[in-house]
């Protein structure tokens, strides 16, 4: 069965596996719409507020799609940081996002599901036309 949040990202749940099918024109595009689709599993997107960055940075490689959904994990377990844009950018050869969002508020975020990693597993990135397709499964 698959769910589509928006545009971008396609939410896919098979027997014991949750996946994201992720479209972008670029890595930049893939990085957006992979964060907003796995904090879409967290919570409801419409519900963050713009009142804190964070800042993340990765080299620049196919895996840089499970890296960063990974840190964006980690902020998350550890400051309850909820990412709700990012802006992404090259310096030095490396990609700096900044995450901008706020901190989960239990009375105004509500929690839909635990998602503990973004895995390898089955992890690809597809050209398909003029898009990329990233396919990555998580640890719920």
């Amino acid at each position: 069965m698959a769910s589509v949040y928006g545009t971008g990202f396609r939410i896919v749940e098979h027997e014991a596996d949750t996946g994201l099918e992720i479209y972008g024109r670029n890595l930049f595009e893939l990085l957006n719409h992979g964060s907003t689709a796995l904090f879409s599993l967290i919570t409801d997107p419409a519900t963050i507020e713009l009142h804190v960055t964070k800042e993340i940075t990765l080299d620049i490689e196919e895996e840089s799609l499970v890296v960063f959904l990974n840190e964006l994990l980690y902020l998350w377990d550890t400051e309850k940081f909820l990412p709700g844009r990012f802006s992404v950018s090259k310096e030095r050869g490396r990609l700096v996002v900044h995450a901008t969002g706020e901190i989960f508020d239990p009375g105004r975020h509500p929690v839909k599901k635990e998602v503990k990693a973004a895995t390898y597993h089955k992890f690809s990135i597809q050209q398909q036309g003029d898009l990329l397709k990233a396919t990555i499964f998580l640890d719920i």
